[in-house]
This record gives structure tokens, sequence and C-alpha cells, in this order.
């Protein structure tokens, strides 16, 4: 990595015409078109980037890789995913990227792997402010599990996001603001399945609401989280009582 990047941020003009690079080198390279990635590296270096070093746009075109590959869009192949991005630089990657890719109308795509759970979250957070959905959203895996070395459920991104969206930045249950925001500047609220998926809860917008950390916890912890549920699924008019299924095991 090239000192420069430690010296100072780089700016969103910097960022973009990475973006813009990548997109043009991938395209031609989906077309079985040659690439001259060299070439593009110096053109580049060359107008926006007359500051940075060969280096540095190297280890931003493998950032750019690493955010394309979570969202589960084909990557340029000679830049491989480096992870740490840094949540300020996703962040402004994310709308850049779809923008470029003109999806922002896109639904992202299930998965049940952690980090691309959380990029795709954030990504259809932001496509939704840009075209809001005209519904909730439906998991088409509602309920589907894939196995690593435990076993995992398949999230929908969208979903989470349009909670997080509904909320307005406040919690479902107790109508309190977020205690704080989230490094990108949104709310921190986390989403609850009112009847969780290891019970047979659907991954669905009647089954799932943005809640804080407080109200979290006593949903799952709480000497009084029964009645709480019975509660909150009264007060919140799109919630459904899903019944339990306790043979719906994880394992």
């Amino acid at each position: 990595m090239g000192d420069d990047i430690a010296v100072r941020e780089w700016t969103d003009a910097e960022l973009m015409v990475c973006v813009v690079a990548y997109r043009e080198m991938q395209l031609a390279q989906l077309t079985g078109q040659t690439v001259n990635k060299t070439a593009k590296r110096n053109q580049v270096l060359g107008s926006v980037l007359t500051s940075r070093s060969a280096g540095s746009y190297e280890f931003r075109m493998s950032n750019i890789s690493a955010v394309v590959e979570e969202l589960g869009l084909p990557i340029l192949i000679g830049y491989q995913p480096r992870r740490n991005v840094g949540t300020k630089v996703t962040a402004k990657l994310l709308p850049m990227i779809n923008a470029v890719w003109r999806r922002q109308s896109t639904l992202e795509a299930p998965t049940a792997k952690p980090e691309e759970l959380q990029t795709r979250v954030k990504s259809a957070r932001l496509n939704m402010k840009v075209s809001p959905l005209a519904a909730p959203p439906i998991n088409p895996v509602s309920g589907s599990k894939v196995t690593t070395i435990t076993q995992r459920f398949v999230r929908d991104p969208n979903l989470i996001a349009w909670v997080l969206v509904t909320a307005d930045g406040n919690c479902e249950a107790c109508d309190s603001p977020a205690p704080f925001l989230r490094s990108d500047g949104e709310p921190y609220l986390e989403v609850h399945h009112v009847r969780p998926l290891g019970e047979g809860g659907p991954d669905s917008a009647d089954n799932a609401i943005a809640v804080c950390p407080t109200c979290h916890r006593r949903f799952h912890h709480g000497v009084d989280k029964d009645g709480f549920r019975r509660e909150t699924i009264k007060k919140i008019g799109r919630l459904l009582n899903h019944p339990a299924m306790p043979s719906y095991e994880m394992s």
C-alpha cells in the first residue's frame, strides 16, 4: 500500500474515477475484449490521481473488487479482493458502484454470509432512498439454510434494509430514537424476528422489526419476553403472530 493512502483520505472524485475505470475494464472483459490494465492505470494516474502512486491505485482497485464481490457481482480478473476496505470507504464506494453499474433499482440477492449480508443491507438502504419500494420485499428463500461449519439461515438484505428505512431511526418496540449512529452515519437499530427463524418464523416483513439494543435483549432474555412479544405484535399493524414450530431446528 502506498504511503499516500495513510497520509490523506481519498476524495469522492478520486474514488469515482477508479470505479469508472474498473467498470469500463470489467465490461470489456465480460465481452471478451483484451484489457490493458497497465495502460488504464497510467491514464488514470495521469489525470485525476496525479498525487497517488501506482501501488495505491492497485490497492483501491482491489478494494473495489472486494465490495463488488460482496454484492454478488463478477469481479475484474486481475484484481483480487482485499477486504480491509474500511466502513467509510465502503459507504462511499457503494453508491458509486450502484450508480455506475446502473443497479439503483436492483434488489440485492439473499445470502447466509455475514460480511456479504452487511454490505448488501447497506447497498439496499442506499437504493431504497433513491428508488423506494412500493411494497415490502419478499425473501424468495425464506427458511432456507446453508451448511458451513455450522448452519446459517439465508437472509434477505432488502428486507433488512426495508425494515430499517421504515423505522426511520426509531425503535419500533419502545419508540425511542436509536441510541447512537453507526460509523456510516445511519441510526443504530437491530432487526429482530418476532418469531425467531430457529422456531420456524419467516424472514418476512410481517415478522421483522427494527429495535434498539435494549429491546432486542428484552425480546430474547427478558422475564416478560413472551408478553413483550404479544404487546409488540398488537402495536405494529404489519406484524402477524406466526406460530412456533419447536421441531424446526438449526441442526
